[in-house]
Order: structure tokens, then C-alpha cells, then sequence
């Protein structure tokens, strides 16, 4: 399984606090990460339908899959929560 890589996470986060590019573009880099986490479980998913042939391996299996597609996203969808609610405050004063 692929686990979430901290450094990514934490290199668009400082880039979100420090440099401040544009938040439609830190969204777009963010939903774009999503895509390839999504893609990737999907991709998890798919070897172990075909691979296996326990039922009950197989649903074990996808319940760990699915734990950590969860929480690999997690802090993505966190930050772009947080870029969504900067881009509202910022048309609300614009």
C-alpha cells in the first residue's frame, strides 16, 4: 500500500502560509493530488479483485485499502478546506 508522503503535504502547506501563490492554483495542485490518490486506490483495489480468490481475504484486504486511501487524503482534504475558506474571506473583502 502507498502511504502519504509528509513532506509533499508539508511542502504545500508552507508554500500556502509563506509564498502565497495564488489559492485557485494551490486548489488545482491540491484536487490534483486527490485525482492520484483516488487513481492509485482504485489501481489497489483492482489487483486484489483479480488476484485473489478468498472472499474473505479479499474483504479484509479492501477494509485496510480503504483505511488507508482515508487516511492518506485526509490532510489534503483538510488543506483544501482551509484554501477554500482563505478564498472566500478573500472575496468577501475584495
Amino acid at each position: 500500500m502507498v502511504h502519504l508522503k509528509h513532506g509533499k503535504y508539508n511542502e504545500l502547506h508552507r508554500k500556502d502560509c509563506d509564498r502565497s501563490p495564488s489559492i485557485d492554483s494551490m486548489m488545482r495542485e491540491v484536487l490534483h493530488m486527490l485525482g492520484n490518490i483516488d487513481f492509485e486506490h482504485e489501481v489497489e483495489l483492482d489487483k486484489v479483485e483479480r488476484n485473489l480468490t478468498d472472499q474473505e481475504l479479499k474483504s479484509s484486504i479492501r477494509k485496510k485499502i480503504e483505511a488507508a486511501h482515508r487516511e492518506r487524503r485526509e490532510p489534503y482534504v483538510e488543506l483544501l478546506a482551509q484554501l477554500r475558506q482563505r478564498q472566500l474571506r478573500l472575496s468577501l473583502h475584495h
